[in-house]
């Protein structure tokens, strides 16, 4: 005997294969999960869990295209609720899309204007979109909520870098320290902010800091305390350096430069030679290499070799400039 059809059944029977699906999908079956998903949305074309989940299995599988038109459908029906308007807006960032992405984070906050994960997202397309004036009015808003959060000082100093406004980009960072003084990101911006600014003491503190009280062995960090100490001449300290970069990066074609520089301060002519030459082993079109060559063999008196290597200097203008 057929058992009666009715909405309570209907509505009963997509309930269950919801349940299925959400059991499926948290499995990672998200074939079954679909197939589930699209029982329920059989009976309940409008139920809202069912496309939510849908739309998660879609995004899950790769199918953003599929899994936007989905989400979108929901918001057809409910177009209220902030979670949606981001998840929508993140599979219109993955697609590339950054302009329809922003409108989904900004439809998100027009609903909650204090949902930091909206607020997150917005800013890394404002970033991508070079909006950075915008931007700034977005870090300044966050911090209005969350002044304490220090990843956004930090992000807002790296902007006003960009913008060359150093001054302002050096008190977000020094606020960010005097949240946690030993945020690794704040104290290497704050390096290069002034050394860029030419305050190169103050600058070769933070990598000290970094490097030697919070062992923080970043390659790009340990280059600049290098460059740092040689311009002020910290010789000792720069081959030390040299040598912790080199154990982490043994073909680090910067420090191999700075190792040639070292050594030919020293007058080891013939060691700096051999630095120089390991640059160009690995970097042949490395032009600044192949002029402290030319200008060692000049000072030895070896004008032939000198000539030689100003003249592949020249020669590589154009390919150490990748053209």
């Amino acid at each position: 005997m057929n058992r009666k059809r009715t909405p309570r059944v209907d509505t009963l029977e997509a309930v269950a294969n919801v349940l299925r699906a959400y059991r499926e999908l948290f499995e990672g079956n998200l074939i079954k999960a679909l197939y589930y998903v699209d029982k329920a949305l059989e009976l309940e074309p409008d139920f809202y869990l069912a496309l939510f989940l849908k739309g998660l299995a879609l995004s899950a599988k790769g199918e953003i295209k599929e899994a936007i038109t989905t989400f979108e459908e929901l918001l057809s029906y409910e177009s209220k609720n902030p979670i949606t308007w981001v998840f929508v807006g993140q599979l219109y960032g993955m697609s590339g899309n950054c302009d329809e992405a922003l409108k989904c984070y900004n439809k998100a906050l027009g609903i909650e204007n204090r949902f930091l994960s909206a607020f997150l997202l917005k800013t890394i397309c404002l970033e991508f979109l070079g909006e950075y004036d915008e931007l700034l009015k977005c870090y300044n808003e966050v911090l209005t909520y969350t002044p304490n959060f220090v990843p956004m000082w930090v992000k807002k100093a790296e902007i006003l870098r960009k913008l060359g406004r150093y001054e302002d980009a050096l008190l977000c960072l020094n606020r960010a320290l005097e949240l946690k003084p030993h945020d690794k990101n704040a104290l290497y911006l704050k390096g290069v902010l002034l050394k860029r600014m030419g305050k190169f003491r103050e600058a070769l503190e933070c990598f000290k800091k970094l490097i030697d009280e919070l062992n923080v062995k970043w390659i790009d960090a340990i280059r600049h305390a290098v460059s740092l100490m040689l311009a002020l001449d910290d010789l000792k300290d720069a081959e030390r350096y040299i040598n912790i970069g080199l154990e982490i990066r043994k073909d680090d074609v910067a420090l191999w430069y700075f190792k040639g520089e070292l050594y030919e301060r020293l007058g080891k002519l013939d060691e700096a030679l051999k630095c120089y030459e390991k640059v160009i082993e690995l970097q042949p079109h490395y032009i600044k290499a192949l002029l402290s060559k030319a200008r060692i063999y000049e000072r030895q008196g070896n004008i032939e070799a000198a000539i030689e290597y100003y003249n592949k200097a020249v020669e590589n203008i154009h390919k150490d400039h990748g053209e």
